[in-house]
C-alpha cells in the first residue's frame, strides 16, 4: 500500500491529466431519397426507397486490434514514482489511473476488439463503477487511495466515464445497470457549470468571463472565485462535460443549454458574434482582446478562453488591442458545442466556425499554430475533436469553396492514423510532450476515440 501512495502522489504532483477533448453523436442519415410514389390514381406499388451502400471499411477494426495488442502490454502498470505526471501509466484498477482506463475502454468498446467477458474488461469496468464518488463525479485516482485527488480534473474525468457508462448501459452485460451513476454524473457536471443555481457560483455575474463554461472541477470554481475572481472555465473542459451532457440525455430545453451557448460565443473569434458591453483582457499581455473581423485567418475560428488562446503570440492592432490567433482543436470543439447546444447550421455563429473548418481543413497537423515547431501540438487530441465534430456534422466530405476540392474526412484520418500508428500498435507524439502526449496509452486512446467517430 505505501508503494501504492507512492505512485499515487507522483500522479497527483504531476499536476493531472492535461486533456486539451461524450457519447458518440447520431450518425441517422436525414437526406435520403424519398421514395419514388407512383401518380395518384394509378394502383401499381410505389418503387421502394433506394437502398444506400454499404460503407466500404477503411481499416478502423485492423488498426484497433493492433492497438489491442499494445494495450494488453500496459494493463495495470502503474506509474513508477519517479514519473510525477504519471506519462508511464498503464490502464486499469492497479494503474489507479481513472481517465486512461475510461479512455482506452470508450474508444475500444464497439470495436472488433472489445470483449465484454474479457477479464481486463470487466475488471476495468468495475474498477471504474467502484471508484465513482458521492457527489456523483470521478477524480484522476481513486480518492480512497490519494484523498488529495478529491476533485483533481473532476469534469474531465467525470465527463469521459459518463460516456462511456452511456455506451456500455445500451446493451450487453452492463445494460440497464449503470443509470444511475449515469445520472448522478450528469447531475455533477450540471451543476459544475459556472453560474448554475446549484453550483458552488451560483451568483457570478453573466457580464464577466468564464460565465457559462465549466473549469477543471465544481470544486475548485467556488476557489478560485474567492482568490482571483473568476473560475478557470475553458473550451476543452466546457466541451467534455457538453460532450458528457448530451449523451446523458439531458433535456434540450435545460436552461444550461442557453448558458453554454454564452460562454461558446464569447470564445468565438469573430466580432459579430461578440455582444455588446462584454470586454475580455489577454492573459499574456495585459491588453484588451479585439476579436477578428472578417478577411482575417482568424475569424469564425475559436481560442482556448476568453482570456487565452494556446498559440502564442497575437495580432497587435494600432488602437493598442490584440486579437488572438484561432485554432483546430479549439474551433472544432465549439462547432461541436454550438450543435449539442442546439444552433441550427444555418445559424451565423456556427456558419463562420464550419467555415473557418472548411478554409483551415488538414489531417497533417493542428492549423492555427503560427511556428513550425508546434504544428504537432496537441496532435492527437485534435485527431479526436475533429472526429467527432464531423461525425456530429453529418457530412461525408469538407469541401473547400476557396479551393474547389473536397475531402472525404473519414478516408483521410484513417489513412493519417495509419501511417503514424508504431509497429507495436501505440500511437504517441513523436514531437511534443505538451498535454501528456508523450504517453502512448494516451495517445492510443486518443487515436482509438477518432477512429471510433469515422464508422458510419
Amino acid at each position: 500500500m505505501r508503494a501504492m501512495t507512492r505512485i499515487a502522489f507522483g500522479l497527483l504532483c504531476g499536476g493531472g491529466l492535461l486533456l486539451a477533448a461524450c457519447g458518440p453523436a447520431s450518425n441517422t442519415n436525414t437526406n435520403q431519397a424519398p421514395a419514388n410514389n407512383a401518380p395518384a390514381g394509378n394502383t401499381a406499388a410505389p418503387d421502394p426507397a433506394p437502398v444506400p451502400e454499404p460503407a466500404k471499411p477503411l481499416g478502423q477494426d485492423e488498426l484497433a486490434l493492433k492497438a489491442w495488442d499494445y494495450l494488453k502490454t500496459m494493463y495495470n502498470v502503474p506509474a513508477k514514482p519517479d514519473d510525477r505526471a504519471g506519462i508511464n501509466s498503464g490502464w486499469g484498477p492497479k494503474s489507479m489511473n481513472i481517465p486512461y482506463t475510461a479512455m482506452v475502454l470508450h474508444g475500444l468498446h464497439g470495436t472488433k476488439a472489445w470483449d465484454s467477458n474479457n477479464e481486463m474488461i470487466k475488471d476495468s469496468v468495475a474498477f471504474l463503477v467502484e471508484n465513482q464518488e458521492a457527489a456523483g463525479s470521478f477524480s484522476y485516482m481513486p480518492v480512497s487511495v490519494m484523498p488529495q485527488a478529491k476533485g483533481l480534473r473532476a469534469v474531465y474525468i467525470t465527463s469521459i466515464v459518463a460516456q462511456l457508462f452511456v455506451d456500455l448501459n445500451r446493451e450487453g452485460p452492463w445494460k440497464g445497470k449503470l443509470t444511475d451513476n449515469i445520472a448522478k454524473a450528469r447531475d455533477y457536471l450540471k451543476q459544475s457549470q459556472v453560474g448554475h443555481p446549484e453550483g458552488p457560483a451560483p451568483e457570478y455575474d453573466k457580464g464577466k468571463a468564464g460565465f457559462g463554461g465549466w473549469a477543471y472541477s465544481k470544486e475548485e470554481i467556488g476557489k478560485s472565485v474567492g482568490k482571483d475572481g473568476k473560475p478557470p472555465a475553458n473550451m476543452s473542459t466546457s466541451t467534455y462535460a457538453i460532450d458528457a451532457l448530451k449523451a446523458c440525455g439531458l433535456d434540450p430545453k435545460d436552461p444550461l443549454w442557453e448558458k453554454a451557448l454564452v460562454f461558446l460565443k464569447r470564445n468565438q473569434n469573430a466580432g459579430e458574434v461578440q455582444e455588446e458591453g462584454f470586454e475580455a483582457i489577454d492573459k499574456a499581455s495585459g491588453k484588451k482582446i479585439k476579436p477578428a473581423a472578417k478577411g482575417s485567418a482568424d475569424y469564425g475560428g475559436a481560442i482556448y478562453s476568453e482570456e487565452s488562446s494556446m498559440v502564442e503570440g497575437g495580432q497587435q492592432n494600432e488602437d493598442g488591442t490584440i486579437t488572438l490567433f484561432s485554432y483546430g482543436s479549439m474551433t472544432y470543439n465549439l462547432l461541436r458545442g454550438y450543435l449539442f447546444a442546439g444552433l441550427s447550421k444555418d445559424s451565423l455563429p456556427v456558419k463562420l466556425a464550419y467555415g473557418w473548418i472548411q478554409r483551415n481543413y488538414t489531417v497533417k497537423r493542428v492549423p492555427g499554430f503560427r511556428d513550425e515547431k508546434t504544428f504537432e501540438m496537441g496532435l492527437y487530441y485534435y485527431y479526436a475533436s475533429m472526429a467527432r465534430t464531423l461525425n456530429a456534422w453529418g457530412s461525408d466530405h469538407v469541401e473547400e469553396p476557396e479551393r474547389g476540392t473536397k475531402h472525404d474526412w473519414r478516408a483521410d484520418l484513417v489513412a493519417e492514423l495509419k501511417s503514424r500508428q508504431k509497429e507495436n500498435g501505440s500511437w504517441v507524439n513523436d514531437k511534443h510532450n505538451r498535454w501528456q502526449e508523450n504517453s502512448p496509452v494516451l495517445c492510443t486512446a486518443y487515436a482509438l476515440d477518432a477512429l471510433k467517430h469515422t464508422r458510419k
